[in-house]
């Protein structure tokens, strides 16, 4: 029989020193470093697409996809398109596409609501480029721009396109991507959004641009979005977009992976925000972000301008959930209606604490919501420059804990301990 080895008074005594130690970083925990590179969506199978097009969309550009088919099998296929087209909506569910708008090229648009052109499950590799895209009014009916949408969807760029003019009282988005499947392996991933002008937009209770459930790997970048009555970039969890499940109380609540995450908003440029022209909310100024995070996690916020809006940024949680890991750096905001920044859950109760909330994502109301949390936050370097806003520039509303935010005007919080709280209260401190 092996000897037994015996631990000594003086290594048993480090040995709890070192577990010691890791136990108090492990509690200790305030702010979060700054997202990974890595995490960045993949862009290299861009280049497999030809400059020249395989196909010149003259009438269809339906038509010009299965052309595709005809010419290069299963291949890489470029589309050309010059605004004549006439075929929205337009469904596309052949990977390896990319279509192309023409310089200085005619709207293109659609008598009929709905979504315009939507990309669906099991799609890979598709590029949407330099196209014109007209909305209309819709009334009180959905209409909607570019939808991904699905399960299993893969390596999309939607990239230096014009998106304008559709209005709805209800709901209407610019690009919107909705993450339905359930788990990792079912999620979208490697979404590219970036140098698009999105302008005059009325989407009611939607936004310009969002990522909603279960979505990772993204960049919304170098984007422009003025004259919208809503959110213009908002990153989304909780509301029931990927299937819901249980708690161990058996309470529905929002699922695992029903939440953006893994994503980058950068150097996009929004202007002249408000809702008070919006009768999803009473045509009246509303609390309503440029930028806005809402239940999603691990997200990196840098470089963005925001001028003339009713929020600058906002990093909140309005259904049963915990918005998480965000870094906020080197953005400014000006002019806002009610201030720059705003954190935390708006209702006075979190979910945690009160068993009786309903959290079914599938069937609550705004009014009913805001009972979420948000941890671990790095705010710092940013330029909040509104001094008459009808809020502080920096407003603290419940849950927001384990957080560092070094903005003029923010008073430390609960600063003392190891980043959490008792109950709803905030813990925040103001150096790191």
């Amino acid at each position: 029989m092996r000897p037994e080895k015996k631990l000594t008074t003086i290594g048993l005594s480090l040995l709890l020193l070192a577990m010691s130690a890791s136990v108090l970083e492990a509690a200790d925990k305030w702010g979060t470093p700054t997202l990974n590179e890595k995490y960045r969506p993949q862009q290299a199978w861009m280049q497999k697409f030809s400059e020249t097009p395989n196909v010149v969309a003259d009438t269809s550009i339906a038509e010009a996809i299965e052309n595709c088919n005809e010419i290069v099998g299963n291949g890489y296929c470029t589309i050309e398109v010059d605004g004549d087209e006439t075929d929205f909506p337009l469904e596309i569910f052949r990977s390896k596409t990319k279509i192309v708008g023409v310089d200085d090229m005619e709207p293109l648009t659609s008598s009929k609501n709905g979504t315009f052109i939507y990309i669906g499950d099991n799609t890979q590799k598709v590029i949407l480029e330099g196209l014109n895209i007209q909305g209309h009014s819709a009334g009180n009916n959905g209409i909607y721009g570019i939808i991904v949408e699905g399960s299993k969807i893969r390596n999309i760029a939607i990239q230096n396109n014009k998106i304008h003019s559709f209005s709805s009282n209800s709901n209407a988005h610019g690009i919107a991507v909705y993450g339905t499947g359930t788990g990792g392996k079912n999620s979208i991933r490697n979404i590219l959004i970036r140098d698009n002008d999105i302008y005059d937009m009325r989407t009611g209770s939607s936004e310009s641009i969002v990522v909603n459930g279960n979505v990772q790997r993204w960049e919304i970048s170098t984007n422009s979005v003025i004259n919208v009555n809503n959110i213009a970039i908002d990153a989304i969890g909780g509301e029931g977009t990927s299937p819901a499940g249980t708690d161990k109380n058996g309470r529905v609540v929002p699922g695992k992976t029903d939440a953006a995450r893994f994503g980058f908003i950068e150097h996009n440029y929004v202007e002249n925000l408000h809702i008070s022209d919006n009768p999803a909310y009473g045509n009246k100024e509303s609390w309503a972000a440029a930028i806005y995070v809402d239940g999603a996690h691990h997200i990196h916020i840098e470089g963005n301008e925001v001028v003339d809006t009713a929020w600058g940024y906002e990093i909140g949680a309005e259904n049963c959930i915990i918005s998480k890991h965000i870094t906020m750096l080197n953005n400014t905001s000006d002019d806002a209606y009610y201030g720059d920044l705003v954190l935390g859950g708006y209702a006075a109760t979190g979910f945690k604490a009160d068993k009786s909330i309903n959290c079914n994502p599938n069937n609550t109301e705004d009014a009913n919501e805001g009972h979420g949390y948000v941890k671990f936050l790095t705010i710092k370097d940013n330029a909040f420059n509104t001094y008459s806003g009808a809020e502080e520039s920096v407003t603290l509303q419940y849950r927001t804990t384990n957080a560092v935010v070094v903005q003029d005007g923010v008073e430390a919080v609960n600063e003392y301990g190891n980043g959490s709280a008792k109950g709803d209260a905030n813990a925040i401190r103001v150096v790191e």
